[in-house]
């Protein structure tokens, strides 16, 4: 029985920390211009290394993914994705003010052992004054700060829905390799202060039980991972 427990604990380390390793993650401005194209692109790598996967070493069948646009009214539609060297691009036109969310969330077909894994990625981003609706989301990452300038505290909240998620795993990845790993709160919130300006992709991570039969696979766990990206000035 300890020798069962020992190996399945082994197992959940290794197949959480691959999947920390590398992380997708959607890179846009947090605001846009009604009427004017806005640019979305999608990542998969392993930042806190500064690398970049090429499409095609991307993680099972992850590259698959689809991309979704929710306007600030509610209405949501899939977005069309073109392939680049090591990212997808999409574009869409915001036609109302408010805040527009760009998510993806899948599912990797592979599992490792007994435990599969989830990846996702959600922006918002902001269109006018009116702050409009955002509506509710699965397991994401959220920026409470509006502007990020270097030296000052920026704090972010994970959530489940609009559910806060306190004691959950977040990694801050940095450039020139900084990371620091945070645990949220009892409001779900976590702080850090940016010593280099450039790109941060945060990362929250959490493991639960669930036995299922994934593309005849017998599953007992999933991992999932969301991040968020910031630029900090």
């Amino acid at each position: 029985m300890k020798i069962k427990l020992i190996l399945t604990f082994i197992i959940s380390f290794v197949a959480a920390s691959l999947c920390q390793a590398h992380a997708l993650w959607i890179e846009t401005s947090s605001e846009g211009q009604l009427n004017k194209k806005h640019i979305v692109k999608v990542y998969y790598g392993e930042y806190a290394e500064q690398l970049i996967d090429s499409i095609d070493n991307w993680y099972s069948d992850v590259k698959d993914f689809e991309i979704f646009l929710t306007s600030p009214k509610g209405n949501k539609i899939k977005l069309d994705k073109q392939t680049n060297s090591d990212h997808f691009v999409s574009e869409f036109v915001p036609t109302e003010d408010g805040i527009y969310t760009i998510s993806v969330i899948h599912g990797a077909k592979e599992a490792y052992e007994t435990m599969r894994f989830e990846f996702s990625s959600i922006a918002f981003v902001k269109v006018g004054k009116q702050e409009g609706m955002t509506g509710e989301h699965p397991f994401h990452l959220k920026s409470l700060n509006d502007s990020k300038k270097l030296g000052s505290e920026i704090n972010l909240a994970v959530y489940d829905n609009s559910i806060p998620l306190k004691e959950t795993e977040v990694i801050i990845m940095g450039p020139e390799g900084w990371t620091k790993t945070l645990h949220s709160d009892a409001s779900g919130k976590v702080s850090f202060k940016p010593l280099i300006p450039g790109k941060y992709i945060i990362e929250a991570s959490k493991t639960v039980e669930k036995t299922e039969n994934w593309n005849n696979q017998k599953i007992d766990k999933i991992w999932r991972g969301t991040t968020i990206a910031i630029q900090v000035k």
